[in-house]
């Protein structure tokens, strides 16, 4: 490789890692009609039908990861200003995977903050399916939610310690990660982590760390989980989850509903009676904590 490409290639890979791994933060972000990856133009009806009921598209410039939050009416007056962060699976798509919590959100007034951590890159699979991409580093996501809710706040005032965090599919592999840097690296923000068909993936870096206790014996002390998976889910069900339970608890974390249902991946997404038992545990875990 002679001299020039070699620079070309640095240049391109240089430009890369500063459009994925930069700070990103609250002042950067601006409401946009549209997204840089796309995904709007993937599924048009689900991206309108949630435009239409009142979501908005938080983007920052030269970055295609994004968000996007909906609150509900009368946010501001209500007593306890609660947003649940929800994390798509592979291949997910933001407006889609809030269409699934909409109605409970509604019934029970909390607002939502929905991360498109993964983007596509116009490649395809053999299987002719879309490649994506997706943040690597787990601490640029938490980063890019910690801002967006840094962004809702600065006008709503967010109830400090009562958000909830929801994992699916690949980012359910995530959720002793995020609980980690919440609780000990970032904000706290969330009284509850929510893991729903996606076993604990022990190999990711900051998993590594976890499970070698570079951050101590129990670092997930104190913090409170809900975790569900669907007996016909061949590999992400039953097994998978009742594993994440045994690692959770020997980092400390509490699982306080281990929740098997009969359905396949993705059971949660689409069962009001599981949306609504894990609200019923959140909002007991936030009961009387801001009260003076």
């Amino acid at each position: 490789m002679n001299r020039i490409a070699i620079l070309i290639v640095s240049q391109m890979l240089t430009l890369l890692f500063f459009s994925i791994s930069q700070p990103i933060y609250a002042a950067e972000l601006y409401e946009s009609d549209k997204d840089l990856a796309g995904i709007a133009e993937i599924n048009p009806t689900i991206y309108q039908q949630m435009i239409d009921a009142g979501a908005k598209t938080l983007i920052v410039r030269g970055h295609k990861p994004f968000i996007v939050y909906w609150l509900p009416d009368g946010f501001d007056e209500l007593p306890n200003r609660r947003i649940l962060v929800i994390m798509h699976g592979t291949n997910g798509n933001a407006y889609r995977h809030m269409s699934n919590f909409l109605n409970t959100a509604r019934k029970y007034r909390f607002g939502i903050l929905s991360v498109q951590w993964g983007w596509p890159t116009g490649k395809q699979t053999l299987k002719r399916k879309i490649k994506y991409k997706y943040i690597r580093d787990a601490r640029d996501t938490y980063r890019l939610i910690s801002e967006g809710l840094s962004y809702i706040d600065g006008i709503h005032r967010i109830s400090p310690g009562e958000c909830a965090w929801l994992g699916f599919s690949r980012s359910s592999t995530q959720c002793a990660v995020f609980a980690h840097l919440d609780k000990n690296e970032g904000n706290k923000y969330f009284a509850l982590f929510i893991a729903t068909s996606g076993g604990i993936g022990k190999n990711l870096p900051i998993m590594r760390e976890l499970l070698s206790g570079k951050h101590g014996d129990k670092p997930l002390a104190g913090l409170h989980f809900y975790l569900w998976g669907g007996k016909r889910d061949r590999r992400h069900g039953e097994n998978e989850m009742r594993q994440s339970q045994t690692i959770i608890e020997q980092l400390g974390g509490i699982v306080d509903i281990l929740r098997i249902g009969k359905e396949g991946h993705g059971g949660f997404n689409h069962n009001l009676q599981y949306q609504e038992e894990a609200w019923a545990l959140w909002n007991s875990l936030c009961y009387g904590k801001n009260e003076k």
